[in-house]
């Protein structure tokens, strides 16, 4: 069985790093009149896709292959698809010797760069994309141990995630900290999880998944209650307890009705081929966008060429972006998705492609600016 492409998840991708390339490149203008974080809902928003994307496509691999070939496939397949571009972004950092990259290589080599920055060190883009592969690697044994029932395991991460963030406040760990764990997020990836699977059994029942308007307007009143709760209680113990859940509510109604191809805004926007090919590329985007902003800020460029203007850097550092994760799903991840779709594919059927595997959601985070998580922490 293979899923159709769904063109609306690109469209949501796209949606994802135009929220965070507006917290990176909108100065402190966007920061003082947007302070919910557009950064922070690009990041949450992937999350959500992510773990629907995943649990769903664990749930039809398992239907009809061996536990052990699935995980097995599934690891190399996660491997092929995000590692090549990864370490080529740090190899490259590296060696332009990058302070952050290059006094903390292991760290962000081994995917632990989120416990890096909770521990004190820089907080690079990469912290989020930990903060996934921690989850991949956790997710497909929970899937199994479970009987292959996504709505437990969703019910398992959301209650876990939501215990720890009270406990949290009752000891001396910083809740900035907690929030760039993988135990920070478990609630926005556990409601990834739990539509992921209630997609599954509608499929295998023969319709979509249909979000009624309980949902649609749960969703908008989780939102709009974020925006107000922060301009009513700033930064504190109430975004802290509620903004994983709320703004993820909202997501997961929206990933719902992406996956259902329902009529709308979303279908509309997602109609915009330049649309759909940035979110094919929004890997690529998320991995560089951050590091072209930087140049202008060295010290040598401000020597040499003055301060630029933010809108100018905005636009080079964007027009870069752009150009090198165009040439790198070109040159490599597209031809990567063949070679891993390849390895997954089992004897006995086509391999599953839910919403088009070419551009799984990562989390995408600031290199210098803590708002793009849901608590901000100032140093």
């Amino acid at each position: 069985m293979r899923q159709a492409y769904k063109r609306q998840l690109d469209g949501l991708r796209a949606i994802a790093i135009g929220l965070v390339c507006i917290e990176h490149f909108g100065g402190p203008w966007i920061r003082d009149h947007f302070p919910i974080g557009a950064g922070a809902l690009g990041v949450h928003l992937f999350f959500v896709l992510s773990g629907f994307l995943i649990t769903r496509n664990l749930l039809a691999r398992l239907e009809d292959q061996p536990a052990g070939d699935v995980v097995r496939r599934f690891y190399i397949g996660r491997a092929i698809r995000l590692m090549p571009a990864y370490y080529l972004t740090l190899l490259v950092l590296f060696a332009l010797g990058v302070p952050e990259v290059r006094d903390f290589v292991l760290w962000h080599a081994v995917y632990a760069s989120n416990y890096l920055a909770a521990t004190g060190g820089p907080l690079l883009v990469f912290w989020s994309l930990a903060v996934e592969e921690q989850f991949y690697l956790l997710l497909p044994a929970l899937v199994i141990l479970s009987g292959r029932n996504a709505v437990k395991v969703a019910a398992l991460l959301i209650a876990t995630g939501f215990l720890l963030r009270n406990l949290v406040l009752a000891t001396p760990i910083d809740p900035w900290s907690f929030e760039l764990s993988l135990f920070g997020n478990f609630e926005i990836l556990g409601l990834g999880v739990l539509i992921g699977g209630l997609s599954y059994a509608a499929s295998q029942a023969g319709r979509p998944l249909q979000p009624g308007p309980i949902w649609r307007w749960t969703g908008i009143v989780c939102i709009v209650f974020q925006g107000v709760a922060w301009y009513l209680w700033g930064d504190g113990v109430v975004r802290h307890l509620t903004f994983n859940l709320s703004v993820g509510i909202f997501f997961a109604w929206l990933v719902a009705r992406a996956d259902a191809d329902l009529q709308g805004p979303l279908a509309w926007f997602s109609n915009f081929s330049l649309v759909r090919f940035i979110g094919k590329i929004s890997y690529g985007i998320y991995l560089t966008h951050v590091f072209f902003l930087g140049i202008f800020q060295s010290d040598t460029m401000i020597r040499h060429l003055g301060v630029v203007p933010l809108w100018a850097q905005a636009v080079i550092a964007i027009a870069l972006s752009l150009l090198v994760s165009t040439a790198s799903w070109f040159l490599m991840e597209s031809p990567l998705l063949g070679l891993k779709n390849r390895v997954q594919e089992s004897p006995s059927r086509d391999p599953v492609t839910v919403g088009g595997d070419h551009a799984e959601p990562l989390s995408l985070d600031d290199l210098a600016h803590p708002s793009m998580l849901p608590r901000q922490h100032h140093t």
